[in-house]
């Protein structure tokens, strides 16, 4: 095949050089913006609520982050490295009597989701790629 020099040569820089703006937002911007501007500005729910509201801004931050970083280096390649970059995004954020809560808000807003991702893809490969007539023979159940 061709050469293609913007494939080879100038995505792969460009995404590098995007990794490491998002690593100093990372360290830098991130922590700052959502802890001290925008979560708390978010109004506060009212009563015991299951979700705060801080937990319900920085899930949706995170989603966001996840699908703009995802969508950046999708033009670049792979959108495996943006969601790679936007997790990496909030390793630096939980305040210091709070270590692991961010990973705790990811956890719990999207347990439900990954169990049924990951039923849907056995199902998928595994369970669709045994034939129905040995699945269902005699042999097979009597093993």
């Amino acid at each position: 095949g061709d050469f293609d020099a913007m494939n080879t040569i100038i995505k792969p820089i460009v995404g590098i050089l995007f990794m490491g703006i998002a690593m100093a937002m990372a360290v830098k911007f991130w922590p700052r913006a959502i802890n001290t501007y925008i979560l708390p500005r978010l109004p506060k729910k009212r009563g015991e609520a299951k979700v705060s509201s801080d937990d319900e801004g920085l899930f949706l931050i995170m989603m966001a982050i996840l699908i703009t970083y995802g969508t950046i280096t999708h033009f670049l390649g792979t959108h495996l490295w943006g969601c790679f970059i936007a997790g990496m995004s909030f390793a630096c954020l939980d305040p210091p009597n709070h270590k692991g809560h961010t990973h705790h808000v990811w956890v719990r807003q999207t347990k439900r989701m990954t169990s049924w991702m990951i039923r849907i893809f056995f199902a998928a490969t595994v369970a669709f790629s045994i034939p129905i007539d040995q699945l269902l023979s005699f042999e097979a159940f009597w093993k």
